[in-house]
């Protein structure tokens, strides 16, 4: 599980990181190779289970970064 992050790591302003958005990962083959392995044909469908991303952005800079 990813961390908030706590200081912008671009002008290191200390409490600044704000959530702007959040989004679903997309499909992943490695998943969906690892899935058919363990549980056949229909772990295929683990392929499409993806992370949570949250987008942070800096107040004071407008820096950008995805966790």
């Amino acid at each position: 599980m990813a961390t908030v992050p706590v200081n912008c790591p671009r002008c290191r302003a200390q409490y600044s990181m704000v959530a702007v958005s959040e989004r679903k990962g997309g499909f992943s083959g490695g998943k969906a190779v690892a899935g058919a392995l363990i549980a056949g044909p229909i772990g295929v469908a683990a392929g499409a289970l993806g992370k949570k991303k949250t987008t942070y952005q800096c107040r004071k800079c407008g820096y950008q970064v995805e966790v």
